[in-house]
């Protein structure tokens, strides 16, 4: 039962990674490719750094080495990438800035679902939601991008895929 929850992330996760670059391409659109990467980076430092802050504020130190066992720099590299991305992302739509968070819940289940459920069983729940997501995104054109319609077609492609999770992840 717990790897099927697991697999249901992985297959979240890719979702929100179809949305990430759904917004990267907006921002890139706006601004070009490297702009775009560098907000992107910007919030995931930052949204890391905060994720960090948080857990040794609250007692649940990082088993890091000095200086980064430490809750000042996560405040301090918080601030600082707070301040960057808001100047990063002026004339922007402000939740085109939120695109470097969505990599944060995929580099956390990574490291710890991948493991417990295998990195191949991982990575396709994770591809076939990224393909499920990017239908989505694709049906409304999201962010401005082109809209490309649903079709059987594409359904089949994506029924297809979660076949292969279930496959990828064979008998147990």
């Amino acid at each position: 039962m717990t790897s099927w929850i697991y697999i249901a992330i992985a297959v979240f996760v890719g979702v929100t990674s179809a949305l990430q670059i759904a917004m990267l391409g907006a921002i890139a659109r706006d601004r070009g490719a490297f702009e775009a990467t560098w907000v992107s980076m910007l919030a995931s430092l930052g949204g890391m750094a905060g994720v960090m802050l948080v857990m040794a504020l609250t007692g649940s130190r990082p088993s890091l080495a000095h200086p980064f066992d430490h809750p000042a720099i996560y405040g301090f590299t918080t601030g600082i990438m707070a301040v960057a991305l808001i100047l990063a992302s002026q004339g922007l739509p402000w939740y085109l800035a939120l695109t470097g968070f969505l990599p944060v819940p995929y580099l956390l289940a990574a490291s710890f679902i991948g493991p417990r459920i295998g990195l191949g069983v991982f990575l396709a729940g994770m591809i076939a939601g990224q393909l499920i997501g990017a239908l989505g995104l694709d049906h409304v054109g999201a962010f401005g991008a082109r809209t490309r319609a649903i079709d059987p077609v594409r359904v089949t492609g994506a029924l297809v895929l979660l076949l292969g999770v279930l496959l990828v992840r064979g008998r147990r």
